[in-house]
């Protein structure tokens, strides 16, 4: 993460041991490109160092940090709106 908050790629690595400072975080992308997202769904997994609460488990200001740049790095497209059929769909006999 940049002094401004931007959250940036900086190098592949596949072990979140490799993660060095406060500043640095593993993330693991669960939701592939093209996947539908939804409320709650897992964008990823993200590794940090350090604390990510406060003593009475709310985000801390880092994590708030950490969440913003990481949710801007994805982009979604509306689903298109379901339209009426003028006709019923079925026939009674």
């Amino acid at each position: 993460m940049l002094e401004d908050g931007r959250v940036v790629f900086d190098r592949f690595d596949y072990h979140r041991g490799a993660v060095e400072s406060e500043n640095e975080a593993f993330f693991l992308r669960i939701l592939k490109p093209g996947e539908f997202r939804y409320e709650g769904a897992d964008l990823g997994i993200l590794v940090t160092r350090g604390r990510s609460m406060t003593k009475s488990y709310q985000l801390n200001e880092r994590a708030k940090k950490w969440i913003h740049g990481i949710k801007s790095s994805f982009s979604a497209k509306p689903l298109p709106t379901a339209r009426a059929l003028s006709e019923p769909a079925f026939k009674v006999l």
